[in-house]
């Protein structure tokens, strides 16, 4: 009679021995290394059909991101080239307008008169009795020059210089047809050509041209001229002539009065010139008028 408790455990030995399987017995060893290759096979499987698939989803995403950075970077580049050109049409644009500021325009030329007289009248001190009699007294005049300076004053013409702007003519320039004649532009100025100014300013500016006459001491006249240089039109002066005026001189018992003399005075003549740039149009114009000179002289030489 077989025990039942027998044949449980030869069951147990016999399950302790190995695994049948397709009526091949695996022993637990077997058994661990065929479970181990299962497990790898279904690693590799999922690798293949899972997660490679992934991975070069991913590394191709990882070369977009690449080259979106790398584009986002050329771009970058560029944006940063325009605002640098901006920075640097903006600073020209600023200097272009410093410089074009410090020409004349034609509302200050209608000033021109009496911004430059104001300048004149500036250089003449405040000569009332009082302060007539200071610069007397300091310059070591006798007390008949101090007492008498009324009458004096009319005989001398005046014993102190004053200031003055005796002539301010604007000088049309002529519009006949000679080769010579100034080139006119539409606003009645006259565009320089002739190299006075240098070759560089030939076609690039006009001006307006007065004749100018003034008189005073030498410091007036040269604080005249010196002023000029701050007035807003950008002036040029030329042909500047100087002459003294004759002088009367004082005489006593001893002869000449040292150091108590009526002023030298001076009258000073020169033409003024007031730079103005031309517009956009009236450049446009000359470019335009100069192409079509060189395309007619090729045609001539052909």
């Amino acid at each position: 009679m077989v025990n039942p408790d027998e044949d449980f455990r030869e069951g147990e030995e016999e399950a302790a021995e190995g695994v049948a399987l397709f009526g091949i017995t695996l022993s637990p060893q077997i058994l661990a290394v065929v479970i181990a290759a299962a497990g790898l096979g279904a690693s590799v499987y999922l690798a293949l059909n899972f997660v490679k698939p992934l991975w070069e989803q991913r590394t191709t995403l990882r070369r977009e991101i690449a080259e979106k950075e790398a584009q986002r970077s050329a771009q970058g580049d560029i944006v940063a080239q325009i605002e640098a050109a901006q920075i640097e049409r903006d600073a020209a644009e600023e200097i272009q307008r410093d410089v074009l500021s410090m020409f004349a325009s034609p509302e200050s030329l209608d000033t021109l008169l009496f911004d430059l007289n104001q300048q004149v009248r500036q250089r003449n001190a405040n000569l009332g009795p009082e302060e007539v009699r200071a610069k007397l007294v300091a310059e070591g005049c006798p007390n008949s020059v101090i007492e008498n300076y009324a009458d004096l004053e009319r005989q001398v013409d005046g014993f102190f210089a004053t200031a003055k702007l005796t002539r301010f003519e604007p000088v049309f320039p002529e519009t006949s047809r000679q080769t010579n004649a100034a080139a006119i532009t539409e606003d009645g100025y006259e565009l320089v050509q002739d190299g006075s100014l240098g070759a560089s300013a030939d076609n690039q500016v006009k001006r307006q041209t007065y004749e100018v006459e003034m008189q005073g001491n030498f410091d007036q006249t040269r604080m005249i001229l010196t002023q000029m240089e701050q007035l807003q039109p950008l002036l040029v002066v030329k042909n500047f002539q100087a002459e003294l005026e004759d002088q009367t001189f004082l005489f006593d018992r001893n002869g000449i009065l040292s150091g108590c003399q009526p002023e030298t005075k001076i009258n000073s003549s020169f033409t003024l010139q007031a730079l103005l740039p031309l517009t956009q149009e009236e450049l446009q114009q000359i470019l335009q008028a100069q192409e079509e000179a060189e395309a007619e002289g090729e045609e001539a030489a052909q």
